[in-house]
This record gives C-alpha cells, sequence and structure tokens, in this order.
C-alpha cells in the first residue's frame, strides 16, 4: 500500500463496514457555513477523491445529499481541504450529521452511521494520546537548563511509551471486536502520531494477512480492500523479522546448537540429531514463501530419510495453534519441530542473524554447514553430493 494512500486515510480518518446493496442519503446542518459555499461529496479511493456531488447549503446550514454504493466504502464530506469530515458510508443508511464550519472534522452529532461513530471514538482517543504525548514533550522543552533534565528525560520517554502502548492495545481491542467489519483496514492505516505508525507491518505481518484474508473474502470488489490486498500480496513476498545484530553461520563453520520446547513442551536439541545430515529450516505458519516449499521438503524427506537425512525445522510463529495446524495441513508431522512462540524476539532470531524467512542451513554429520537457503532443486542435488559421499 503506497504511503500516499496511506496518508490519504490518515488524513481522512475514514471507516468500512458491511451492509446490502442499495442507495443512502446522508442529511444535516452545517453552522457557519458561508452564503452560496458548497458542500462537496467524495468518495475515497487508492490515491484519488472522486467526486460524487454538490450542494449549496441553505440560509440555516441544511443540506442533504442522496446516492448509492453498490458496497460499504469511504465518503468525505467537506467545505474546503482543510475542513472536512470523512464517514462510513453503507448501502440502506440514512445518516444524519450536525457539524460546524472549519471544524467538520470534529462533529457535534452523527446518528445513523455505527461505523462512523465508532471511529469518531477512536479519533477521540487518538486526540488524548496527541495532547498527553505533548505535554510530556512540553515538559521536557521547560526543563533545557534544569540539570536534573537527563533524569526527567528518562522519567518521560517511560510514561511515553506507557502512553503508546496503552493505546496500542486498545486499537487491537478495537479492531479484534470488528473483525467482520472494515474497520481494522482503517486502523491498520492509522499513525499514533506522524511518523509512528499505530501497527507496522514488518513487526504486525500477521496481523495484516489475517486481516487481508477476511476482508478480501468479504468485499473483493473495494478498491480500498483490493489496495490493501495488493499491498499484503507485496508483504508476504519480503517477510521481515527485522534486523539483528548476530551474522548468520557460513559455510565452513559449526551451526550452533538450538534447544526449544517441541509441540508437545518437551526440550528438544539440534545436537541430538548429530550424525545425520540435516536442513535447519526457519519458517512460520504465516509465511507464504516457507508453506510453498514445504512440499519440496516432504518429497525429499521421503527420498532419503533412510539415507541418513533428517529435517529441524524452527518456527517464528506466535500461536501455537497456528503452528500445529500448519504441520498437520502440510503434512510436516515426520520430521522434528521446536519453536518459543516468541516470533521476532526469539532467541533464534539474535542467535542466527536472521532478517528474513524462509531461511535454512544445510549441515553435515559433523554439523558443519554446507549451504544456506538452497531450495527445491538446487537442494535435491546438495543432499545427493552429501549423502554420497558419506
Amino acid at each position: 500500500m503506497g504511503k500516499k494512500v496511506i496518508l490519504m486515510l490518515f488524513c481522512a480518518s475514514v471507516l468500512i463496514s458491511g451492509c446490502k446493496r442499495g442507495s443512502f442519503s446522508i442529511s444535516g446542518t452545517i453552522d457557519g457555513a458561508g452564503d452560496g459555499e458548497y458542500l462537496l461529496l467524495k468518495e475515497v479511493k487508492p490515491g484519488i477523491l472522486e467526486p460524487v456531488d454538490s450542494v449549496v447549503p441553505g440560509k440555516d446550514g441544511r443540506f442533504s445529499f442522496r446516492s448509492e454504493t453498490g458496497w460499504p466504502a469511504f465518503f468525505m464530506l467537506s467545505m474546503d481541504d482543510d475542513d472536512f469530515l470523512t464517514m462510513l458510508i453503507a448501502p440502506g443508511e440514512k445518516i444524519e450529521v450536525k457539524a460546524a464550519r472549519n471544524s467538520m472534522a470534529r462533529p457535534s452529532s452523527v446518528t445513523g452511521s455505527e461505523g462512523t461513530s465508532v471511529i469518531l471514538g477512536f479519533r477521540k482517543d487518538q486526540d488524548e494520546v496527541v495532547a498527553g504525548l505533548k505535554k510530556l514533550t512540553d515538559t521536557y522543552n521547560d526543563s533545557i537548563d534544569s540539570p536534573r533534565r537527563p533524569l526527567l528525560m528518562d522519567s518521560l520517554d517511560r510514561r511515553a511509551a506507557d502512553i503508546v502502548a496503552g493505546f496500542r492495545a486498545r486499537a487491537l481491542t478495537l479492531l479484534n471486536e470488528n473483525r467482520s467489519s472494515m474497520i481494522p483496514v482503517y486502523l491498520l492505516n492509522q499513525h499514533v502520531v506522524p511518523g509512528l505508525e499505530l501497527f507496522e507491518p514488518a513487526k504486525n505481518p500477521e496481523l495484516f494477512y489475517s486481516v487481508d484474508s477476511t476482508l478480501y473474502a468479504l468485499y473483493p470488489e473495494s478498491d480500498l480492500v483490493l489496495d490493501l490486498h495488493s499491498f499484503v500480496a507485496g508483504l508476504r513476498k519480503s517477510v521481515s523479522v527485522g534486523r539483528q545484530a548476530g551474522e548468520p553461520p557460513v559455510p565452513g563453520e559449526l551451526l550452533p546448537d538450538i534447544v526449544l520446547p517441541d509441540p508437545d513442551g518437551d526440550t528438544l536439541s539440534l545436537s541430538s540429531l548429530r550424525g545425520r545430515v540435516v536442513l535447519v529450516d526457519f519458517w512460520a505458519a504465516w509465511c507464504p514463501p516457507c508453506r510453498e516449499e514445504n512440499p519440496n521438503l516432504v518429497r525429499l524427506y521421503d527420498m532419503y530419510h533412510w539415507k541418513g537425512f533428517d529435517i529441524f525445522q524452527v518456527s517464528l510463529d506466535l500461536r501455537k495453534e497456528d503452528w500445529l495446524e500448519a504441520i498437520r495441513n502440510d503434512r510436516l508431522g515426520r520430521w522434528k519441530h521446536v519453536s518459543d512462540l516468541r516470533y521476532r524476539d526469539s532467541e533464534v532470531v539474535k542467535q542466527f542473524g536472521l532478517t528474513e524467512i524462509p531461511a535454512s542451513f544445510l549441515i553435515d554429520r559433523e554439523g558443519r554447514v554446507t549451504a544456506v537457503n538452497l531450495r527445491g532443486d538446487d537442494l535435491q542435488k546438495k543432499l545427493e553430493e552429501l549423502l554420497a559421499a558419506q
């Protein structure tokens, strides 16, 4: 999803939720609207605001719109580029708005649109968070000449981190409470403050995957859903686990031992397989490239296990149920599996200098790395070479 779309969604503050196909209406009052000023209605689409209709409010500020939409969509009600209210419009809704000129983003009331009410509640929370962070910044700036400034800075940083963490937790709860609606697509595009994403794709890829999976099934014709789907497709191709301080092992080095729980909770070590040629494979249930390679691993295991080949898979999943379901669905149960279910915080991420998955190390019978990140036919050729020579 391009930054232009992200910024537009952030500024527009919009929301989608489901409803049946049909017309919709928006009416209400804009207090303080200038004589002859146009009130515009535009649909928010990826990268653009598409004009829908315009009216001139009456002398009492009254206005009304009537239009149609085939599925839930974002619409912006505006007097000018800096004075707007972005709303959820679901087919069949009859929405009443009371707002004032130059403060339309914070209307005095909106009825008939549950989704917009949820978003306005979120924005109120967000405004309080921004105000709280600004207060901490002002306190810091006022302490420039204070000898206690270093201690104060540490205290303010902790308080700011607590404010942000609490806001993110509430946002995640809101997202989970509205999984079957389009509220998540709004939340995934929000910032705590400019430059600080509410949910970072690289740190929360499984959240983006889950939202995409649900919404693409519900609203496959929505331009914004298709835009999210395209973004997630790109995210899946480059699954990052973050930049780490460690350096990955290279051919010729002894691979460090891995000691982690197996699916039954028993401790299992890589060194227990010493004497066999072992593929140490780092993967996750939410990683499509990993899952795409699993059938090849099953094939190679069937071909070469009897010759001394084994597989030791290390999962970077967060949820045990996802991990076990992937093992079952991909028919991986015949070899060893371990995980501490900590994703990017797993000890193996730092230990092996992992920056992305899938990642693999093929080790010989003595535990030395012979190849890194081989897949498909390349992995099979190397296996044949190793097993024939030993």
